[in-house]
């Protein structure tokens, strides 16, 4: 099972580099909405959560159901959410466009949430009006994204799952680093991995802890652990009332 599990990301990643290439010939579309701050809105609150529109799992399958993703986004929002998160990874269910739909139904932060090699999808995620884009240490080149995302306007949430690649991305300028609770070779998930890292993180960085929130009582402990905001997928697309989730990840 492990070992399906890491060729799944070499062949996330290959197929994603294939179908950038493809998508340049396209014509990117024009913004036409306001660029919002994500690390302004996780300041402006003490406990943040950034809610994930997750259609799917590659582990799990489908979490969307018959439900509508604007509906799910307004749940989000009306629950207290600071950000959303949408995740256009084919692998997930995704698509670029659905930013789009999102952006224009809701006025908090959107977060575009892709295996990102190229820059062409940095541009791509302002077109369709994205505030900020995950970058991952050791996929993504960090140094070279970050330049163009300032460029733009936009941010980004670096991710990292090592004190190394922390190192490598506050060294890079990443003003939001995310520390990935999952490993993406193996997919296993260990709460403990924010615990041990957040130490790395400098004071005056924003720290996103993201994956393996199950409970109100797991998010308890990445707040304690040091975590100014978390991202949540799979637990609330599973759960029947999100908004309440999300009001007892923060306020227990």
């Amino acid at each position: 099972m492990r070992r399906n599990l890491h060729d799944l990301l070499d062949r996330i990643l290959r197929d994603t580099k294939r179908a950038v290439e493809q998508s340049r010939a396209g014509k990117i579309p024009e913004r036409e909405s306001k660029i919002l701050s994500l690390s302004e809105a996780i300041k402006r609150t003490e406990k943040s959560i950034i809610a994930e529109l997750k259609p799917r799992s590659p582990s799990e399958g489908d979490l969307m159901g018959n439900r509508d993703v604007l509906s799910l986004a307004g749940a989000y929002e009306q629950g207290g959410a600071t950000a959303l998160s949408v995740i256009t990874s084919p692998y997930f269910g995704g698509k670029v466009e659905t930013v789009s739909r999102v952006k224009s139904s809701v006025s908090i932060p959107v977060l575009a949430k892709d295996f990102v090699v190229d820059e062409y999808q940095v541009r791509q995620s302002l077109g369709y009006g994205a505030d900020a884009v995950l970058l991952i240490e050791g996929i993504s080149p960090v140094e070279e994204l970050l330049d163009l995302v300032a460029e733009l306007g936009l941010e980004a949430v670096v991710e990292c799952h090592s004190a190394e690649e922390i190192e490598a991305a506050v060294n890079a300028g990443a003003e939001l680093i995310g520390i990935n609770n999952r490993d993406l070779r193996t997919f296993t998930v260990d709460l403990e991995t924010t615990a041990i890292l957040s130490s790395s993180v400098p004071e005056d960085r924003i720290m996103i802890s993201e994956s393996g929130v199950k409970t109100p009582a797991d998010a308890r402990y990445l707040f304690e652990s040091g975590a100014d905001a978390l991202l949540i997928g799979t637990a609330l697309m599973r759960s029947a009332n999100p908004g309440e989730f999300i009001r007892a990840c923060k306020y227990i």
